[in-house]
């Protein structure tokens, strides 16, 4: 994710218009080539976190826009996976070397006449003792800083996808900032509308989806929380390259609050016309965890209800539903739907236009406010911390299945 310092946007009145790059155009990926061999490079030759940022300075300093070469630079790094080199903890090794360099001190600069030990004696010493050399262990003194962090492997993609990659990463950090999102999809096809669902229910996002000439979703933003905005704000701006997905014409506008101290209320529009491709892998068959250990328990739970893939729901009013799970029973019909982030505000507007044999699975931790949810929502409610219980569900597909 782009940090606020490497964001490139215009502020046109009310509009934030991000600078977007052109990945077709040959300088800017030969520079995103030469990014990427430094850190295939870097993996190669073992490089810690500070070298690597050196050598993308020395990269920086023959451009005129170094916040593009940071921002690539960051996108990549982002990715990678850091280790802390050492042959034990390096707050014990600390220990260790001073210890012994206290009971020999005081320690020399460098050998000489007087005979007093010098810090490679100290380092040779222990180095002894743990089978390795004293330059391993000169590199491991601090290797827990994070600029000692060693880099042992990061994803590489091409020059173009990592340009296409900085594109998708300007309107997540604006997202970042969002008070609420609308989204309009104008072709509509099943398979990409219950994808788009997954990813809803992966980030745990608070949602509404109509039909209006397509499909039309609106998301709430960060800064409609009172609390974990921060974390919920990371979950939209990862949303977005979902949209991304969509085969058909789409529209997406946010309302965000802008400036240091966030009081100006601008927008940014987003559409298919600008072609900005997605990083995530088209596949519409993946599940959150919380539906996984939910199915895991039901095949474990004896049941006459049979659970299916939720079916989508015409609920009238040009508004549709695709829940996470149907349910049927000698002809009985119920539905579950797992709730991400939310307030008891959200759910009770969410229940005035729920079909009565929907009920909602909300998640203890993902609360938005704190407090015991009011008794207008408990009838089609279930609370659970991890798991959600099956024997709760069939309880209360009792009640309202119909």
């Amino acid at each position: 994710m782009l940090t606020g310092d490497l964001v490139r946007v215009r502020v046109v009145k009310k509009d934030i218009v991000p600078r977007y790059v052109d990945p077709t155009n040959k300088r800017l990926r030969e520079r995103a080539s030469t990014l990427i061999a430094l850190v295939e490079k870097a993996v190669q030759d073992g490089a810690n976190r500070g070298q690597i940022t050196e050598r993308i300075r020395e990269i920086e300093g023959v451009d005129t826009d170094h916040k593009v070469t940071k921002g690539l630079a960051k996108l990549l790094l982002d990715k990678g996976e850091w280790d802390t080199v050492s042959p034990i903890e390096p707050i014990e090794l600390r220990h260790r070397v001073f210890r012994l360099a206290a009971a020999e001190g005081p320690i020399a600069r460098q050998a000489g006449p007087t005979g007093r030990k010098t810090a490679t004696d100290v380092l040779t010493a222990i180095a002894e003792e743990l089978e390795t050399t004293p330059a391993v262990l000169a590199k491991a003194l601090y290797a827990d800083l994070k600029d000692q962090n060693v880099l042992i492997r990061c994803p590489l993609p091409s020059s173009e996808g990592l340009l296409h990659r900085y594109n998708s990463a300007l309107v997540q950090a604006v997202l970042l900032k969002a008070t609420q999102l609308q989204l309009r999809i104008g072709e509509t096809n099943p398979k990409y509308v219950r994808q788009l669902m997954r990813f809803l229910k992966f980030y745990q996002l608070m949602y509404r989806i109509e039909s209006q000439n397509g499909i039309l979703l609106q998301v709430d933003g960060p800064q409609s929380l009172l609390k974990s905005s921060t974390r919920y704000g990371m979950q939209l701006a990862n949303f977005f390259p979902a949209i991304l997905l969509q085969p058909g014409p789409w529209e997406m506008e946010a309302e965000v609050l802008w400036g240091k101290k966030r009081k100006f209320r601008k927008r940014i529009a987003v559409s298919s016309d600008q072609r900005i491709r997605s990083h995530y892998r088209d596949t519409g068959t993946w599940t959150s965890r919380t539906e996984t250990w939910f199915t895991d328990r039901w095949a474990q739970h004896d049941s006459e209800w049979a659970l299916q893939p939720g079916e989508t729901i015409d609920m009238g009013g040009q508004t549709v539903m695709v829940p996470d799970f149907t349910f049927r029973n000698n002809g009985r019909v119920g539905h579950l739907e797992i709730v991400g982030f939310w307030r008891k505000g959200y759910l009770e507007q969410r229940l005035k236009h729920l079909p009565d044999n929907v009920i909602l699975a909300v998640s203890s931790r993902l609360a938005g406010e704190t407090g015991k949810l009011p008794a207008t929502v408990a009838s089609q409610v279930i609370q659970f911390a991890e798991v959600i219980p099956p024997k709760k569900v069939v309880d209360r597909l009792e009640q309202i299945a119909r």
